[in-house]
């Protein structure tokens, strides 16, 4: 509509006696005029869907560092980037954007001021100066209020960089702490299930003073019973677990177990005597050795 009363006023132009030539010359000046407006206006909503875009990659990175996904990511996010890509991405969009911005404004005033020649000397085409610049003041207020937006998004961006690296220094912290409950959990399993046992005959045993006797009298009729104060050193270490079979060194020998375990949880029990040859199958771990983790066996 507006280019029908364009031509219009050029038709009463012509009417007032106006060349031809000056006629063509006016529509060409006002199409001149028209296309600056219609770029210029095509800059400022491109550079508005511009800063939505950027607006919603940011809540897409804030929700993500929250550990919420976002509905309806901006056109264009790459969901596959990680939160510190996304945040370099959008640092290069607002960059990107402040140039485009700084550009639109010295256009701003270059369109003005082609106009303005376009217009010299042709009363006709001074109104249309006038309206020009109203145009490109609600232009630069469009602008201006953008600028103030770019602030806000180098606040925001300034602000998830700081979230980030303190959800990167928490990370380490819970990793070492984890670590470190791993390595506490595997050491205090490894203990809880690490037993001892020892083999040997009553003179060796007594040399090591692994065991001592007791009762009997006048040296008579002592029995064999573990020491009070055990050491591990003098033991063979196993996992038990992992081990559930002793074997005997003898097995023309006679063995019996002096110290407190549950022979009931052994494969073949002892006799009557509390002998056992050929070596000791544990079927319950935890029952065999729940009463003591030294497990001293007699050679008879």
């Amino acid at each position: 509509m507006r280019k029908f009363a364009i031509l219009a006023g050029m038709f009463a132009i012509a009417a007032c006696d106006r060349s031809k030539p000056e006629l063509d010359k006016t529509i060409v000046q006002m199409q001149q005029i028209s296309a600056e407006k219609d770029s210029l206006l095509k800059d400022v909503m491109q550079t508005s869907q511009f800063i939505a875009d950027v607006n919603t990659q940011l809540a897409t990175v804030k929700s993500r560092n929250a550990g919420n996904p976002v509905q309806g990511a901006a056109r264009g996010t790459e969901t596959s980037l990680t939160p510190a890509q996304q945040r370099d991405a959008i640092k290069d969009k607002i960059k990107e954007l402040t140039d485009r911005l700084n550009e639109a404004e010295s256009r701003l005033g270059a369109s003005r001021n082609r106009v303005k020649e376009l217009t010299a000397n042709n009363a006709a085409l001074n109104s249309q100066l006038a309206s020009y610049d109203s145009t490109i003041a609600a232009f630069k207020t469009i602008i201006d209020n953008q600028k103030t937006e770019i602030v806000s998004l180098n606040a925001q961006l300034a602000a998830l960089q700081t979230e980030n690296a303190a959800l990167r220094q928490d990370k380490a912290q819970l990793t070492t702490e984890k670590t470190q409950l791993t390595e506490e959990k595997s050491s205090l399993t490894g203990e809880r299930n690490t037993v001892y046992y020892v083999i040997g005959t009553k003179d060796e045993l007594l040399k090591k003073k692994i065991i001592d006797q007791a009762g009997g009298t006048l040296g008579f009729g002592k029995t064999q019973v573990p020491s009070r104060d055990l050491s591990p050193s003098d033991f063979t270490a196993i996992d038990k677990t992992k081990v559930s079979e002793i074997a005997f060194p003898k097995a023309d020998k006679t063995y019996r177990v002096i110290t407190r375990q549950d022979v009931s949880a052994l494969e073949t029990a002892p006799d009557k005597s509390g002998h056992i040859k050929g070596g000791l199958k544990i079927t319950n771990v935890d029952k065999f050795w729940a009463a003591s983790k030294f497990l001293i066996i007699l050679e008879q």
